[in-house]
């Protein structure tokens, strides 16, 4: 695949939030266009690279990653396409050529990567144990190979469903790098309580574990969403004793941890090791506050580092914001356009319908069209990290049932008609028909004499779960970011929903420069994608960050990109490299 970007502005601009007449736009002074080179799956050895149709007289040159960006012919690659050798391991590929006449160049949004090491397949489930009364089954492949393993809760209160493997082959740690695993937790709000996923490499009676969980919310946003498919990674170098601990056959234990009704449906699947991605940071701004403007904007300039930013049209030209002249200069440098949730930046969830959202999100992304501020329409933000309201989930640690549709335990409290009732063997979809006293409800189907975890869901509001995020997955927005992060997070094998429609990004504001600089260094050292969000650049007020701290973060990911040791790119830049990007072994 190819991909071209013109870093300007055309068609028609709206002064302002109010929609007057349109006004022509002036011609940007620009450089030429960035023509950005694509390869398949992650652009690691073996992946093919093209150069762009109708170049000529092609030749292909390893560059290096440090500010200097030296280049180095390969003399035997002169042919319109090539094939990533274990000696461009650690550069950018570059095609120079001739397009219309003029001389080109064109580069690789990817750097060349070593080929992961799969640690296990998981394409069925021989040889796999079930933890706490699992259930497992063999299910079609999510990520690599024949198949997947799906876990199932059964309910149990001792803890959440996992599995173990005891051997999946010799393997060398000192080798291992960062270590991903591929897990798909679903979208049900009613069984997927899933609020941690932990893995766990065993030696015999050893086990080397991670202090954290491999995967856990990455927001701090009230009633944090932990749904979809996505990739968990630590470095091996952060689990202690492993890579010390020699070549040798190992074993892998997944756990999963639940709140009630204990009984989720989890896939696992592509366990590999030298996972790691190139170290990428992202930088976005948010209520198009005056500052980024004559603060921001100029200082990142000035050090070639673009960002991105979203316009809530109906605040623009508003006292201390941004005005469509300050956007469009922004923009013709290479920044982003991205969509605030809103027209006038208010919270999406109190829209009187999820469709009266989608409308008005898609009127901020006609303004922003309308001005020809095309680049980056397909990622948005949720204003104050909201994207759902859901109420007050009851609850019951012992529901008895007897084969009839009465279900006794100690307290309904909170319990309602026509609630969704979550258990496992209670038929999907049965409802909560009456409550007939204190200790005792009628449910809409019969369920089997079990005693066991229930939790009553109410799915009457528009925005409750996970409907507001899945609506822009089908709207067919690729980014929507959450607020208040927690880190970074592997995309090299593809933006799945947690990258995706319930992206993570980290304050500025709310962390110190030194745990700023901690996460950039996290990101490193896993070759994961960090996001910062800002508001406006002001010594104090709350939300805001100040100029030291900025300058700080910034000249501190200046000069890791400059010795070679991360990307920054805008989410378009992002997607193209790894919107689609996959596994490729």
């Amino acid at each position: 695949m190819i991909g071209a970007m013109a870093f300007s502005c055309s068609g028609c601009v709206i002064e302002g939030g109010n929609d007057p007449a349109p006004q022509p736009t002036p011609t940007p002074s620009v450089d030429a266009p960035q023509i950005y080179m694509l390869a398949t799956k992650d652009g690691s050895v073996g992946q093919t690279y093209s150069a762009p149709q109708g170049m000529s007289g092609v030749q292909w040159f390893r560059e290096a990653l440090t500010s200097d960006r030296t280049r180095t012919p390969i003399t035997d690659a002169s042919a319109t396409t090539y094939v990533a050798r274990a000696e461009d391991i650690g550069t950018r590929l570059v095609t120079v050529g001739v397009m219309n006449g003029q001389r080109v160049v064109a580069s690789a949004l990817a750097v060349v990567l070593d080929i992961p090491i799969l640690l296990e397949s998981f394409d069925t489930t021989s040889g796999f144990t079930a933890t706490n009364e699992a259930l497992l089954a063999s299910r079609s492949a999510v990520a690599q190979g024949s198949g997947a393993v799906e876990i199932q809760g059964t309910g149990s209160r001792l803890g959440g469903p996992g599995l173990s493997k005891s051997d999946i082959g010799y393997h060398d740690p000192a080798k291992f790098g960062t270590i991903a695993q591929f897990v798909d937790l679903g979208w049900d709000p009613i069984y997927h309580t899933v609020t941690a996923f932990d893995l766990t490499l065993t030696r015999g009676s050893q086990e080397f574990r991670a202090k954290t969980p491999l995967l856990e919310p990455l927001y701090q946003t009230p009633q944090p969403l932990f749904y979809g498919s996505m990739w968990g990674s630590i470095h091996s170098s952060e689990i202690e004793g492993l890579q010390s601990a020699g070549a040798g056959r190992f074993g892998v234990t997944n756990s999963v941890i639940t709140q009630v009704p204990h009984a989720p449906r989890v896939s696992v699947d592509a366990l590999v090791a030298r996972a790691g991605g190139r170290p990428t940071i992202v930088i976005g701004f948010d209520d198009i506050l005056r500052t980024q403007y004559t603060d921001a904007f100029p200082y990142m300039q000035a050090r070639n580092v673009k960002g991105g930013f979203h316009i809530a049209p109906g605040k623009i030209g508003g006292p201390s914001r941004l005005t469509l002249a300050q956007l469009r200069e922004m923009y013709n440098a290479g920044w982003d356009c991205y969509l605030n949730g809103s027209y006038d930046d208010d919270l999406m969830t109190t829209r009187p319908t999820l469709a009266a959202a989608l409308a008005e999100l898609q009127k901020v992304r006609d303004w922003a069209q309308a001005n020809g501020m095309t680049r980056g329409n397909d990622f948005c933000c949720y204003p104050n990290g909201r994207y759902q309201d859901s109420p007050f989930r009851p609850r019951s640690f012992s529901a008895k049932t007897n084969g009839t549709r009465i279900a006794t335990m100690s307290d309904t409290s909170g319990i309602q008609p026509g609630m969704l009732v979550g258990g496992y063997n209670v038929p999907v979809g049965t409802t909560v028909v009456s409550v007939d006293s204190p200790t005792q409800i009628t449910l809409s189907e019969n369920v089997i004499a079990q005693v066991k975890t229930f939790n009553f869901t109410d799915l009457s509001s528009e925005f409750s779960y996970t409907k507001l995020p899945l609506a822009l997955k089908a709207a067919g927005y690729k980014m929507a970011r959450t607020t208040q992060g927690k880190g970074s997070w592997l995309s090299r094998f593809g933006i799945t929903d947690r990258g995706g429609v319930v992206t993570p990004a980290n304050a500025t504001s709310n962390m110190s420069l030194d745990e700023l600089k901690s996460l950039v260094d996290v990101a490193i050292l896993r070759g994961e994608t960090l996001e910062f969000y800002l508001h406006g650049i002001y010594e104090t007020g709350t939300g805001q960050t100040d100029s030291a701290k900025f300058r700080g973060l910034i000249d501190y990911i200046v000069a890791r990109r400059d010795a070679g040791q991360l990307d920054v790119l805008t989410k378009t830049e992002l997607w193209m490299r790894d919107g689609n990007s996959s596994l490729p072994i």
